[in-house]
């Protein structure tokens, strides 16, 4: 038997086989929105806050996440402490999850856009200048929910951003609201 006939034919057993054991993921057809604070690494040590809008189709998840974040705590080597770095983000991520009745996690990422203004020292004088700068990111995020009714619920976030201005990591508490499904009459 020539070796490409045992390729198609175990190709074909094998596609039949994963087909017939398939089972719908108990997130299919849900959409959650995940607010929530906490601490990254941008600057040193900065506070955030994000939210995220998840929505789970028969095939994948798709979240926007939007965030804020600003510079908390300075490092020692900072020449300007008397401004705040800031990042606002906006990205648009893809990802899977799986869930049961009262939990849920779910891991994604894409592409996103992040604005950063930041202070400068002009040097050999006491001036400061405050720049923005613009650049492309890549959003990772890493979540997980308790529910604790059919809507409301907490969650812990993993969340990063790699860019070419500031990337962080971080990690978030939060607060999720999951939309009751209409029930048609």
């Amino acid at each position: 038997m020539k070796p490409i006939y045992l390729l198609i034919f175990l190709a074909f057993f094998f596609s039949n086989l994963t087909f017939g054991q398939y089972k719908t993921n108990p997130l299919a057809n849900k959409e959650w929105l995940n607010s929530s604070i906490g601490a990254n690494t941008a600057d040193n040590i900065s506070w955030q806050m994000a939210a995220t809008y998840s929505k789970r189709s028969d095939v994948l998840i798709t979240a926007v996440r939007l965030g804020y974040s600003q510079e908390f705590i300075e490092s020692a080597a900072d020449s300007v402490t008397s401004k705040k770095n800031k990042i606002i983000e906006a990205g648009m991520m893809w990802g899977e999850g799986y869930g049961g009745e009262h939990w849920y996690a779910s891991i994604a990422g894409g592409m996103g856009l992040n604005v950063r203004r930041y202070a400068d020292d002009i040097e050999d004088t006491t001036l400061v200048r405050v720049l923005t700068g613009v650049t492309i990111g890549v959003p990772v995020q890493l979540e997980v929910g308790l529910l604790f009714n059919e809507n409301w619920g907490a969650s812990a976030t993993a969340l990063a951003n790699w860019n070419f201005r500031q990337p962080y990591v971080g990690l978030h508490v939060g607060v999720v609201y999951r939309p009751s499904k209409k029930k048609k009459q």
